[in-house]
C-alpha cells in the first residue's frame, strides 16, 4: 500500500488533478465526511467511470477506513465505490491492464499533453507538468498489485456492508454487484449496478435488448435500430410509464440451477434483504432468454 507521504502521490492523476488526494484521505480515516468522500470518490477518482492512477492507490486506503467496526456509514459509502471502481477497472477482463494506469513512461508522458500549449493555460497547468512522469515503473506496477489484491477484501466488505444496511433498498444491488464484481463475476456486476432497467446482448449472436423490472419478472424488448429505444414512445419508454410490460418481446427465464459458489453467495445474500427486488434482479441476472433474432436460448450473463 503506498504510504500517504510517499512522493509519489504528486505524480499519479485523478480527474481535475486540483486535489491533495493523500490529505484528503487522512482527514477521511479521522473523521468520516459524507460529503468530502462523495466529492473525492465520484468527482476526482472516478469520474463519469474513468480510473486514475490515484484511483488505484486510494483503495486499499478506503478499505482500512471500511474494516473500521464502528464505521458503518462509511463502510457503506466506500464499498459501492470501490465496487464500482473494480467493475470498471476489469471490465475488459484483462486484469494484466488497468485502465488510467499506464506502465510506461511514454503512456505517462501521453496523460500530460492536454497540459501543454493550452491557450491561457492557468498556472496548476505549469505545477502539474513540472510534476512530470513517475520514475519508476515498478512501483507503479506494485500499485496495481495491491489494488489487485484487495479483491478480496473488498468483497468481504461489501458483504458486510449488504448485512448492515438489509433495509437500504437502494443500497443493495449495487453492492452485490461491488460483490460480484470483486469475485470476477463482471459481467453480473454491470447488470446490478445498472440497476432495474438497462441495456444487454445475446451471447450468441450480440443482439441488443433494453430490459426492466416488472415486480419480480424482467422483461425484454429488442433494439432493432441503434437508439431507438431512447425514443419517448419506445416500447420499453411506454411500458415503463404504464408500469406494466404489455409491449415486451420477451421474459428472462430466472435461474433454476447452474449454480456457482459466488452465485450461490450471492442469492444467500439477496434473499436476507428487507426488499425483494435485490433477489428478483439477481435470479433474473443469473437464468436465461430465448433471442428474438438467432432464436437460441442463451444466458443473461455468459461467464457464469
Amino acid at each position: 500500500m503506498l504510504p500517504l507521504n510517499d512522493p509519489l502521490w504528486t505524480q499519479l492523476d485523478d480527474a481535475h488533478r486540483d486535489r491533495d488526494i493523500p490529505k484528503l484521505l487522512a482527514k477521511l480515516a479521522t473523521a468520516w465526511d459524507a460529503a468530502a468522500a462523495n466529492t473525492l470518490f465520484w468527482d476526482c477518482l472516478c469520474h463519469q467511470g474513468s480510473c486514475y492512477g490515484a484511483t488505484y492507490a486510494a483503495i486499499p486506503h478506503l478499505l482500512e477506513i471500511a474494516a473500521v467496526e464502528g464505521n458503518r456509514q462509511a463502510r457503506l459509502e466506500i464499498a459501492v465505490f470501490a465496487g464500482y471502481v473494480t467493475q470498471c477497472a476489469l471490465k475488459s477482463g484483462d486484469k494484466d491492464v488497468l485502465p488510467g494506469l499506464p506502465e510506461t513512461p511514454e503512456e505517462w508522458d501521453r496523460k500530460l499533453d492536454c497540459f501543454r500549449d493550452p491557450i491561457n493555460p492557468p498556472p496548476r497547468y505549469a505545477s502539474v507538468l513540472r510534476c512530470g512522469i513517475p520514475a519508476d515503473m515498478d512501483r507503479i506496477r506494485s500499485i496495481k498489485a495491491d489494488f489487485l489484491c484487495s479483491l478480496p477484501r473488498l468483497s468481504q466488505i461489501c458483504e458486510q456492508a449488504f448485512l448492515d444496511n438489509l433495509r437500504n433498498e437502494s443500497a443493495l444491488t449495487p453492492l452485490l454487484g461491488g460483490l460480484a464484481s470483486a469475485e470476477g463475476q463482471l459481467e453480473l456486476g454491470a447488470l446490478l449496478f445498472s440497476g432495474t432497467d438497462g441495456p444487454l446482448t445475446c451471447a450468441h449472436c450480440g443482439a441488443g435488448y433494453q430490459y426492466i423490472l416488472f415486480g419480480n419478472r424482467v422483461a425484454l424488448y429488442a433494439d432493432d435500430v441503434a437508439g431507438s429505444s431512447m425514443l419517448a414512445d419506445s416500447p420499453p419508454n411506454l411500458d415503463f410509464r404504464e408500469g406494466a410490460a404489455s409491449r415486451a418481446d420477451w421474459f428472462i427465464v430466472p435461474v433454476k440451477d447452474r449454480l456457482t459458489p459466488t452465485t450461490l453467495r450471492l442469492l444467500a445474500l439477496a434473499d436476507r434483504a428487507q426488499a425483494a427486488r435485490p433477489a428478483a434482479l439477481l435470479r433474473n441476472f443469473l437464468g436465461s432468454f430465448r433471442c428474438r433474432r438467432c432464436e437460441t436460448s442463451v444466458p443473461v450473463c455468459r461467464s457464469l
